[in-house]
């Protein structure tokens, strides 16, 4: 679909749907950059969090690896790796994020 094509009502909708998903994301953070003392309902709210934020992160990343021997990604029929998967990899290797860090530590 040719996006000058799109009418108003589909373009609203896009807005909105991207609006309704960010503000999810907002929240996330909200409870991660909160100042005032986690509760135990907070701590618990986390606990289930990060491995629902691991598993969007991970199905986003499946969507744009290779098909089966490709040499382009599956999702957006570029060469791989795709905008989004070095997107996502730039930002889950960043040494100054916490993903690297945990990496780092001794188990």
């Amino acid at each position: 679909m040719v996006m000058d094509n799109v009418s108003p009502a589909v373009t609203d909708a896009f807005r909105l749907l991207r609006g309704n998903l960010y503000r999810h994301l907002d929240e996330a953070e909200f409870l991660a950059l909160k100042y005032a003392s986690w509760s135990e309902e907070d701590t618990a709210s986390a606990r289930s969090l990060i491995p629902d934020l691991v598993t969007v992160v991970r199905a986003v990343l499946a969507l744009h690896d290779t098909s089966t021997g490709a040499a382009g990604c599956r999702t957006c029929g570029v060469e791989w790796p795709c905008p989004a998967f070095a997107t996502i990899h730039g930002l889950l290797k960043d040494p100054d994020r916490e993903f690297s860090r945990l990496v780092a530590q001794p188990r």
